[in-house]
């Protein structure tokens, strides 16, 4: 084999190495339909007052639209369910227009409730809990399913979302030399001004197991920071400082509030150190404009001007 060749096979492998699975961002969870929950006959009552108990406190933060006893009626689909496979959770999100579907049921002296996203039919959220030995399943069925809907808002991965001020028509404006960004927050409270932003982005591998919990693949990618400079009703005001690059931050894109996260986090831990299990992590934190990020882009140009000298050593033969 020639010299010229052997080194086009170099070139090729090291520039077209294989590709990694290719990641789907996860979208906004605005809307959400809840399926009545399945129970015995003794526990009926009791998971018709825990589903509509699990309603409102989805909804509790303005921050997530959930479909009505009425709508549900209206589509035929005001039923229980349990397990729903990715083409049904598509066939049912698409139906109703949901971007998240959730089923629970008792069974055994346990409820689980799954939690599933339209975009892909994944698995978004599972978890299980027992009910006490010594107590009545129908004094605790309510009191579990709160446990349960609580653990999954503080396991979504955001806090609140960027908008489009209608009379600014952008995501990111200028402003005495400054950028802002209007957010989506529901509920203020809580919320100061000053307090620290992320401007993120959930990443899911394409070939994941949608039969896992779709956090435990993803990575977070941290596209922007900065502080909130304003607060009125429902929404802040929040000035970027710093973003990967100009056209980054966009409508509806994810945001979080680090201080939020760690109180989350605390929750979290916390509520599994009750049950004796690992605790709930949310998405790895990806900084791509972190100093170590900036060496490693340093580091990629030099190797990019190794290869282009050897390309050039290939052609010259």
């Amino acid at each position: 084999m020639s010299m010229k060749k052997v080194l086009w096979i170099f070139l090729f492998v090291v520039l077209c190495p294989p590709s990694f699975a290719k990641a789907e961002k996860l979208d906004l969870m605005r809307r959400w339909v809840v399926f009545p929950f399945e129970a015995d006959e003794t526990l009926k009552v009791a998971a018709d007052n825990a589903w509509w108990k699990s309603r409102e406190r989805l909804t509790a933060k303005k921050k997530y639209l959930v479909a009505s006893r009425q709508f549900l009626m209206q589509k035929d689909v005001l039923q229980p369910r349990r397990e729903l496979k990715p083409e049904d959770v598509k066939l049912l999100a698409n139906l109703l227009d949901a971007n998240v579907l959730v089923t629970g049921y008792a069974e055994q002296r346990q409820f689980t409730m799954n939690v599933y996203l339209a975009q892909n039919g994944a698995l978004f959220w599972s978890k299980q809990l027992g009910f006490h030995p010594s107590l009545k399943a129908s004094d605790q069925l309510e009191l579990i399913t709160e446990k349960l809907t609580q653990e999954l808002l503080a396991i979504i991965p955001y806090q609140a979302f960027t908008i489009v001020d209608p009379l600014i028509g952008k995501a990111v404006y200028e402003e005495v030399g400054k950028k802002y960004a209007v957010i989506d927050v529901g509920v203020t409270d809580g919320l100061t001004v000053g307090m620290d932003v992320q401007w993120t982005a959930v990443n899911m591998p394409e070939d994941f197991d949608k039969r896992r919990p779709v956090l435990s693949d993803s990575k977070m990618i941290l596209l922007g920071e900065g502080k909130i400079t304003k607060i009125k009703r429902g929404i802040v005001i929040a000035e970027l400082q710093r973003a990967i690059s100009n056209d980054t931050i966009t409508e509806k894109t994810m945001v979080r509030f680090p201080q939020e996260i760690e109180k989350i986090q605390s929750y979290l831990s916390i509520e599994a150190s009750k049950e004796r299990i690992a605790p709930e992590i949310l998405p790895t934190l990806i900084n791509p404009v972190s100093p170590e990020s900036n060496n490693a882009k340093k580091n990629s140009l030099i190797f990019g001007t190794i290869l282009s000298i050897l390309g050039i050593l290939a052609l010259a033969f």
